[in-house]
């Protein structure tokens, strides 16, 4: 097997596994909201749930800082190391963490630090494992190689919605709730095993040693990027705010929102979520092929416009409650999304060079997440609290679309770039 493939693998595994880690909160939290934070209005206790939701995200900004500061200097494959040890530990102690009834106020405080946890280890992934894998690829193939990773984004959800279908099958509703949550969590961890052994086996970015070689390491490497890049950043940013608002709706959001508030039965939920998380794997690989056939911007374009189209009607056939409709939407959203997704993140690992490109793409990557993917279920859970009508969180969606399509509209072109060094190494 070539290395590319080895390392676009390995970081598909392990983003995978940090997308399941991270979003098997959201989709247990109507679970959740009963253990620790019980109250007689249920909707009061989902947004207390999905308000320590939103705190892991806080912890994303300031992991993407230390793990990016890392990555830069010591290099891509040790700190993603760290990054998959401390998800796996974190996801082990929320899974052995009591509740309300056992605990007091104590439980949902320890659940909201181990949250914070959680966010912080991310902050170090993403950008580390879509940046080794770039610097591994060829100019030419490089956003297929990245769509193999980024194929995580369906298949770490996947994970997440079909081991909930099964438990959901093969449990009552009380079994769940007292054990079956937990089993996800604990699951989590030891896929974390499996992911620090594999990336145990890969080597280092060789664009990295490279430059490393040549003693051109940043001292800074957050101080440089804004120093000589903060153009870059600010169109790298508006990059992530549209498809991480609608990402978080359609997933996170709607699982409570289809449970709690339309009242479908949470096999049908996960199911439904199950049949689009698989469109939407095989979709990114699809898509990434074209995107380095035609370009990044072409397909990002046509991601933003297209879910602009599509997000009144994603909301309008999920609010039904019917579970053919539902699954239409999910199917439709997923293939739609998948437009951009490998096109946008090879896009971000070419605006910045290798040393600093750890950290401005994990910054942008995650601040874009903390501030417009932490807060959407809770805003438009609020959203529809505060108005009574329940296709209220559309106006959020288009809103931050718009947003992302201006910032696609401002890219110039990157497709073909070659990274400094890789002529002799690709």
């Amino acid at each position: 097997m070539k290395e590319e493939t080895k390392v676009s693998i390995a970081a598909m595994i392990g983003i995978a596994f940090e997308f399941y880690d991270f979003l098997i909160f959201g989709f247990v939290s109507s679970t959740l909201a009963a253990l620790f934070f019980p109250s007689h209005n249920k909707l009061v206790s989902l947004l207390d749930t999905l308000a320590v939701f939103a705190t892991g995200f806080a912890g994303r900004p300031l992991g993407a800082i230390v793990f990016g500061h890392l990555g830069d200097k010591i290099g891509r494959k040790y700190t993603l190391i760290i990054t998959m040890t401390l998800m796996g530990l974190s996801s082990l102690f929320t899974g052995l963490l009591p509740g309300y009834a056992v605990l007091g106020i104590l439980a949902p405080a320890l659940l909201t630090t181990l949250r914070l946890l959680q966010g912080f280890s991310l902050g170090g992934e993403f950008g580390g494992g879509i940046t080794l894998t770039a610097e591994f690829a060829k100019p030419t193939n490089r956003a297929l190689y990245v769509g193999v990773a980024q194929m995580a984004q369906g298949i770490g959800p996947l994970m997440a919605t079909g081991l909930i279908f099964i438990f959901s099958n093969i449990m009552t509703p009380h079994a769940f709730s007292s054990i079956g949550w937990r089993l996800l969590f604990v699951i989590g961890a030891f896929i974390a095993v499996i992911g620090v052994i594999i990336r145990l086996k890969i080597t280092e970015s060789p664009v990295f040693k490279r430059v490393k070689d040549k003693g051109e390491i940043s001292r800074v490497p957050l101080v440089e990027a804004f120093k000589t890049h903060w153009k870059k950043i600010l169109l790298g940013l508006g990059f992530i705010v549209g498809g991480t608002t609608l990402t978080y709706a359609t997933s996170v959001f709607a699982t409570s929102y289809l449970e709690t508030i339309i009242g479908v039965p949470a096999k049908e939920v996960s199911l439904a979520l199950t049949i689009g998380y698989v469109v939407e794997a095989i979709s990114i690989f699809i898509f990434a092929m074209v995107a380095d056939k035609v370009g990044r911007k072409p397909m990002m374009i046509a991601t933003a416009v297209g879910l602009l189209i599509l997000v009144y009607p994603y909301f309008y056939l999920i609010s039904t409650g019917q579970f053919p409709l539902i699954v239409l939407a999910q199917t439709l959203i997923a293939i739609v999304g998948s437009f951009g997704t490998g096109a946008y993140a090879a896009a971000l690992t070419e605006l910045f060079p290798t040393k600093v490109r750890y950290t401005a793409l994990s910054f942008d990557y995650h601040v874009g997440v903390a501030v417009f993917g932490g807060t959407t279920p809770f805003i438009a859970t609020y959203l529809i609290y505060a108005t009574g009508y329940r296709l209220a969180p559309v106006f959020w969606g288009i809103a931050g679309m718009i947003v992302t399509l201006i910032a696609y509209s401002l890219y110039k072109e990157t497709k073909g770039v070659t990274f400094e060094g890789q002529e002799r190494v690709a």
